[in-house]
């Protein structure tokens, strides 16, 4: 029985996150020959504050800037 975790941001409603678990499990059984029922998916969202990415935590309003940096610069 396959088990798909998804880990995402939170802001999905719930509908998107029917429509997600709904075409997770379709591309699994056709992919798999795996029946639905075997199909077991989770949805975790997690509030920005508790995601980063190269230091910078996801609430900042400059996360997308600040997450891409390749080298740490050392504070004296």
């Amino acid at each position: 029985m396959p088990i798909i975790n998804i880990d995402c941001w939170e802001g999905f409603n719930e509908e998107q996150k029917k429509e997600w678990i709904k075409e997770l499990t379709v591309v699994t059984n056709k992919l798999f020959n795996i029946p639905p029922d075997k199909i077991l998916v989770i949805l975790r969202d997690t509030p920005l504050v508790n995601w980063g990415q190269a230091g910078a935590i996801a609430a900042d309003p400059d996360f997308l800037e600040n997450s891409r940096i390749t080298e740490l610069k050392l504070e004296a």
